[in-house]
């Protein structure tokens, strides 16, 4: 039965040109070692529990499914569609080989499979439906939709019956955390929002396209990111906030307790007119104008609704983990990271984004730098998310 699989690119900018150039894909997680002769889940996860001995439970768990599912469940003639990092664009393509550790690639992405692609130029708004059900911190994921296998069989070309895939579930999402919530599902449609914009300007750009400047539709899909992310943190911690007021009885995080709303509000919950939920959403909904952009901004927000120490500490860690590609990150490096895209969106939006060595003309753009902003601001919200559900270490 033919499968259909999303695999994202590592974070080397690389790797892209690797996967297409050498027809295979690869992913991290390297010191696990061969695991050809590791043909049990049991016998991968032992493998991935000692070579990762540091790393939390959970996570070592996400590992080991992920790794069983590209070892064991993918198979010759699968769907393969790989999330670039250096276009808008997704490739798509079949798997030809077996599993195999390939000593002759990067050392931090050996575990392979020979692909022959078919196309790398598939808009992402072509299978924005499967996109969409990949977890934000997962690399390897089997594509559920039981139409799916046959849409992306039309997409490669090929008219031959398929069957319909069954409901099993063999990946995770990011350990402690489901997707499901409706402000990261809305950051993702507005993200991906952002990702088509960005896709149209490749588009245009390859048709030379005159009447305008065309790297401006990078700029739009830049600034749009940006603004999903100030919204998404706003609906998130109003959502955690009204959740934490209606359970009296749960201890509240410090910020939380010390947070004030107008006395008017106050009253009208005194005299029974309004709930205390229902003021406090009245009392967010009146700052709707807060900004929340700046990493400062952004940590002092989420200390609402989590008494989280180091929150961007955490936040590089999990991003560190996630997928074993050799890239690793500090909070430093995240909030610098942070900073820079939204210094960039300012120019953008304020400053006709000027080259600041030739005022005359824009600064470069184009839409791999739009699109990694993108999946950088996406993945960063995911991996909040994970630290704000995952408890305090000593917490009981």
């Amino acid at each position: 039965m033919t499968k259909a699989w999303i695999v994202r690119a590592g974070r080397d900018d690389s790797y892209d040109a690797l996967a297409l150039d050498k027809n295979l894909i690869a992913v991290g997680w390297s010191a696990a070692g061969d695991l050809t002769e590791a043909t049990t889940r049991t016998a991968i996860h032992a493998r991935v529990r000692a070579a990762y001995p540091a790393v939390e439970q959970r996570a070592v768990d996400n590992y080991a499914i992920q790794l069983v599912a590209f070892r064991s469940m993918m198979s010759e003639g699968d769907i393969v569609l790989f999330l670039r990092r250096t276009s808008p664009d997704v490739a798509v393509g079949r798997v030809t080989g077996p599993y195999e550790y390939r000593t002759d690639l990067p050392s931090d992405i050996r575990h392979a499979r020979a692909v022959r692609w078919s196309r790398t130029d598939v808009p992402r708004a072509s299978v924005e439906r499967e996109v969409l059900a990949l977890p934000s911190l997962t690399t390897v994921f089997r594509i559920n939709q039981a139409d799916s296998v046959e849409r992306l069989e039309r997409l490669l070309g090929y008219s031959t019956p398929v069957t319909a895939l069954s409901d099993e579930t063999v990946t995770a999402g990011p350990p402690g955390h489901d997707d499901s919530s409706a402000p990261f599902v809305n950051l993702q449609r507005n993200l991906n929002y952002a990702r088509s914009l960005a896709t149209a300007g490749q588009h245009l750009d390859q048709l030379k396209v005159g009447a305008f400047e065309v790297s401006d539709v990078f700029r739009a899909a830049w600034v749009q990111s940006v603004a999903a992310l100030d919204h998404w943190v706003r609906q998130e911690i109003r959502a955690r906030m009204l959740r934490l007021a209606a359970r009296p009885t749960v201890q509240k995080p410090k910020a939380f307790a010390a947070y004030q709303i107008s006395l008017g509000l106050v009253e009208q919950v005194t005299l029974g007119t309004k709930t205390l939920v229902e003021a406090l959403d009245q009392q967010l909904r009146d700052q709707g104008h807060l900004v929340y952009q700046n990493p400062d901004k952004i940590r002092e927000g989420f200390a609402l609704v989590h008494d989280v120490k180091g929150l961007w500490d955490r936040v590089a860690l999990v991003l560190t983990q996630q997928s074993d590609d050799g890239v690793s990150f500090t909070g430093k490096d995240v909030q610098h990271q942070l900073r820079q895209i939204v210094q960039r969106r300012h120019k953008i939006a304020h400053e006709y984004d000027e080259d600041p060595e030739d005022t005359s003309r824009k600064r470069p753009i184009d839409g791999a730098g739009a699109t990694q902003t993108i999946d950088y601001i996406e993945q960063v919200a995911a991996a909040i998310l994970v630290v704000l559900d995952t408890p305090e270490p000593g917490a009981p």
